[in-house]
């Protein structure tokens, strides 16, 4: 019975404060009816029935007046309802704002407007929000185009709203409805991203095509359809997980091909000679393995400029990212550098200084096989390396193919599975699960089954990702961050490189100077604010230029700022 009276005043009155408020209400009004029922034939010398002492006390709290009841004539009593009168009305309002509040907010809430405001052209409509759209956003906004996203859950345009206010379009809208997409002015955009299901991106595609000449980029979680999602007209397919994947896999091999983030090519010749490639710039990014000579080592101890004309441009260390090395700042395991040279010379510090010295076949664990599991997996054994599938799907699997691929099916988060996989002989393992959690605890175990174990994890929540550097995960890879980054590289390219978005909200981008250059490297980094690390043409590349360093057309400028600075940057040389 008691139980079935909770259930009803939960569903009745679901607001645990306004619950809270009522009951107290309700115990005021029983205890000052019993009180007056008892007090008053004692203090007035008149008997009150329960109804009579009840209706009293209703119109004490409620200030409506007591008629034939006055005057009284004791003093207690006109305390005992002074009493109920403040008490009842006090309990009264803070029940009253209790039940208009959620009334009044979504009344006084701004709906999200239906259309674009203003007249644009050139834009970006984003079909979609979520985490991955703040990284697409995020990168897009070194550009000067506008950015509108419209979405047909109301909630997620208020979101948008939220959180960029009047920097970003945002629009509510029904995606089946031609009148959407009519007042995003999708006839005058440059792309359209769409970040929704396959399905809803399906017929976003087919329902857009014949409206716009805009370029469509499909975000998708599974390029399996990408044949037909391109079939429907989308120009490019992109599966942040397969992406994912890839990336994890490429932080297990050190070599110069896999771990390029940027070369330059000369613009003026398609097919450079070896001599041309090996004096032209690279950026790469090197891990720290264990077995590296350079490990327990200072920046100035190895004195890479010095010895080699490479830059040590930033690096990662146990999940922070340091902007400025200095030379007292010592490598170890959990050090991932970002260096910029010549191919040559990036070649010969790869060999000499970041080679691990390991004896025997190299092992590699992938915990879940999903998307991002098979895209590590085909990266690792076009490399060569020796793969353990850690997954309860596995056994069922297709398609695993690579030196020596074993299966092991069960929950990678079982000390028992990781046991099974032979983790204590893995040099790598890659955690891939679709489960945040799951990769938290599988990284916690791996690295106390492993202490010399590199680990590479995916996260799918930005909350996740220290979370897992303190379970000893070596490097994260934030999934809808890369999907973003992924994404905005398409939409940049005809103006600007973004070769690298770092995590303080700078990015190093590459720019080619199309008309009357700035004087020198000194003048350009004055004017705009942003850091100049180096210089291709064609038949020399500069790294750390001086200040007197000229610049011509034509000239590739590597560059790292912020948003402001890059925009001055890019306008400079545009």
């Amino acid at each position: 019975m008691i139980r079935s009276v909770k259930k009803l005043i939960t569903t009745v009155l679901p607001d645990r404060r306004l619950r809270s408020y009522v009951i107290i209400l309700v115990a005021q009004i029983i205890f000052y009816t019993a009180l007056v029922h008892l007090a008053f034939p004692l203090l007035e010398g008149r008997p009150l029935s329960w109804i009579d002492a009840l209706f009293f006390v209703i119109e004490t709290i409620t200030t409506v007046g007591y008629g034939e009841m006055l005057p009284f004539t004791s003093d207690l009593t006109t305390v005992i309802v002074l009493i109920i009168m403040i008490t009842g009305v006090f309990t009264v309002l803070m029940i009253i704002p209790a039940v208009l509040t959620p009334f009044l907010a979504g009344a006084i809430r701004s709906t999200p407007p239906r259309r674009v405001s203003t007249k644009i052209t050139g834009h970006v409509v984003i079909a979609g929000y979520g985490e991955l759209t703040n990284a697409l956003v995020d990168s897009l906004r070194i550009s000067n185009q506008a950015v509108v996203v419209v979405d047909e859950r109301e909630e997620m345009a208020r979101a948008v709203r939220r959180r960029y206010g009047t920097r970003v379009h945002a629009v509510w809208g029904d995606y089946a409805n031609p009148s959407t997409w009519t007042r995003v002015a999708i006839q005058h955009a440059s792309d359209i991203v769409i970040c929704e299901d396959e399905r809803t991106a399906a017929t976003i595609i087919l329902g857009i095509r014949e409206m716009t000449a805009a370029r469509i980029i499909a975000v998708v979680d599974d390029l399996s359809f990408d044949r037909y999602l391109r079939y429907a007209g989308a120009e490019y397919v992109l599966s942040p997980k397969n992406a994912t994947g890839t990336i994890l896999a490429r932080h297990t091999v050190l070599r110069p091909e896999v771990d390029t983030i940027y070369e330059a090519v000369s613009p003026d010749t398609m097919k450079p000679d070896e001599g041309a490639r090996g004096r032209s710039l690279k950026l790469i990014k090197a891990p720290i393995m264990e077995g590296c000579r350079c490990i327990g080592k200072s920046l100035g101890d190895l004195d890479l400029f010095g010895r080699y004309g490479v830059e040590v441009l930033f690096f990662w260390k146990a999940g922070t990212f340091v902007l400025h090395p200095k030379e007292e700042d010592v490598l170890n395991t959990s050090t991932m550098l970002f260096l910029l040279g010549r191919t040559e010379s990036l070649a010969q510090v790869l060999e000499e200084e970041f080679a691990a010295n390991v004896t025997g076949e190299e092992l590699a664990i992938i915990a879940g096989y999903g998307d991002v599991g098979k895209g590590a997996f085909r990266e690792l054994a076009a490399s060569g390396i020796r793969c353990v599938v850690v997954d309860p799907r596995a056994g069922g699997e297709g398609g695993l193919q690579g030196p020596e691929t074993h299966v092991v099916t069960g929950e990678a988060e079982h000390e028992q599975v990781l046991t099974d996989a032979h983790i204590e002989d893995a040099r790598f393992c890659i955690v891939a699960i679709n489960d945040d959690d799951a990769n938290i605890f599988t990284t916690l175990m791996a690295r106390n089954l492993n202490p010399g174990l590199r680990i590479l994890a995916r996260a799918n929540d930005p909350s996740s990702v220290d979370k897992l550097y303190r379970a000893g995960a070596n490097y994260v890879a934030l999934l809808p961050t890369i999907g973003g980054q992924v994404t905005a590289g398409i939409i940049l390219a005809d103006f600007v490189q973004v070769l690298l978005d770092l995590p303080d909200g700078q990015k190093v981008v590459m720019k080619h100077i199309t008309q009357h250059a700035p004087t020198t490297a000194g003048w350009l980094e004055k004017k705009s604010g942003a850091r100049i690390l180096g210089i291709e043409r064609e038949g020399r590349s500069v790294i750390r230029p001086g200040s007197r360093e000229p610049l011509q057309p034509g000239d590739a400028v590597v560059a790292v700022g912020d948003v402001r600075t890059l925009k001055r940057f890019i306008r400079l040389l545009s």
